[in-house]
C-alpha cells in the first residue's frame, strides 16, 4: 500500500475521537446541512445509499469492507472516497472509522469520474483531506446541537474540503487540478449567495477577478450551464426548507423569495419540473405544513 511509512506513523498513533455530539449510537449519522457524519466502532457498519459520495476516514487501526464487490483494508492514517451504493466497512477491533457522506450530484462530472476509476483505492491523508477530517471530527465532538443555519453553512464548507481533497489526491493533471479547484470556488460562492437575487454571471466573475468566458469554460463539462447550477442549487435550498419544521409557519412563497426567486409563478413552475410536484403538494408529503 502506498506510503507506507505514513500509514505506520498513524497505526502507531491511533487518532482519538472524542464522544459524538449528544452521543448517537455506533453508525447513527448527524446531518450538518446536506453532509452526514458517523463515527463506527467494531460492530457498527456504513453502507450508503444510491447516488452518494462517501469518504472514510480510518483514525485508529484498520477496518474492512468492500466497494462494488471489491474488497479493500483500511489502515490508520488512511482514508477512501467512493460513489458506490454496493459499498459496505466496518471497523476491526480496535478500530475507528469516521464515515462521511453527501449527495454525489455536488460533484462534477470530471470529478466523479475520477473517483469512478480509483475504486477501493486506499489514500494517505493530505492537506485538504486532513482539514475535513478535523472539521468533522469537532463537529462530532460538539455536545450541543447547532443552529440550521450553521449546520447548512458548515455541511457546504466540509463539501468543498472533500472536493479539494478528491483533487489533491486523484487529478494528476494540473490543468484539471486548477479547473475542479476554480469551480469548487464557484460553487462555494454560489452557495453563500442564493439568497441573494441579484447573484448574476457578471457579479461572480467580479468577485472571481476572470471573464464571463472564462466561468462558462469551467462548468463547459458539467452539462449545465453557470446559470442553470445556480437554478438548481436554489430549487434544492427550497426543498430542502420546505422540509423543515421551524419554517412551518412562513409560507412557501417566503421561502421561495428568502431562496432568491422573484417570482412565485416561475418558482412554483420550476420546482414541479424538478421534483415531479408542485411544492405545496410536496410539503404535505414531508409533513411541514
Amino acid at each position: 500500500m502506498q506510503n507506507s511509512a505514513v500509514m505506520s506513523t498513524f497505526a502507531e498513533r491511533p487518532v482519538a475521537i472524542p464522544s459524538p455530539r449528544l452521543d448517537p449510537a455506533d453508525g447513527e449519522a448527524i446531518r450538518l446541512g446536506a453532509v452526514s457524519l458517523a463515527s463506527l466502532r467494531p460492530g457498527a457498519q456504513a453502507e450508503p445509499r444510491a447516488a452518494t459520495c462517501s469518504l472514510y476516514f480510518q483514525v485508529a487501526r484498520s477496518a474492512l469492507g468492500s466497494v462494488a464487490g471489491r474488497p479493500f483494508r483500511l489502515d490508520a492514517g488512511c482514508w477512501l472516497v467512493t460513489l458506490s451504493a454496493a459499498s459496505r466497512i466496518e471497523p476491526m477491533p480496535g478500530g475507528q472509522t469516521l464515515a462521511f457522506s453527501f449527495p454525489a450530484d455536488l460533484l462534477s462530472r470530471r470529478l466523479a469520474s475520477q473517483i469512478q476509476s480509483r475504486v477501493s483505492a486506499a489514500m494517505p491523508l493530505g492537506s485538504a483531506a486532513k482539514m475535513c477530517l478535523e472539521l468533522s471530527r469537532f463537529h462530532l465532538a460538539q455536545n450541543e446541537a447547532v443552529a440550521p443555519s450553521v449546520a447548512d453553512a458548515v455541511g457546504e464548507s466540509l463539501v468543498e474540503l472533500a472536493k479539494l481533497a478528491i483533487i489533491e489526491q486523484l487529478c494528476e493533471k494540473r490543468v484539471e487540478s486548477v479547473r475542479e479547484t476554480v469551480r469548487a470556488r464557484i460553487q462555494t460562492f454560489v452557495q453563500r449567495n442564493l439568497v441573494d437575487p441579484d447573484l448574476t454571471i457578471e457579479r461572480i466573475a467580479d468577485r472571481m477577478q476572470c471573464t464571463k468566458r472564462y466561468l462558462h469554460k469551467v462548468f463547459s463539462d458539467e452539462g449545465q450551464t453557470l446559470n442553470q447550477y445556480i437554478w438548481a442549487q436554489r430549487l434544492e435550498r427550497c426543498r430542502s426548507e420546505l422540509c423543515r419544521a421551524e419554517q412551518a409557519d412562513k409560507s412557501i412563497t417566503e421561502i421561495a423569495f428568502a431562496c432568491g426567486f422573484s417570482n412565485a409563478a416561475h418558482f412554483s413552475r420550476s420546482f414541479r419540473t424538478r421534483f415531479g410536484q408542485p411544492p405545496r403538494a410536496y410539503r404535505r408529503m414531508m409533513g411541514a405544513h
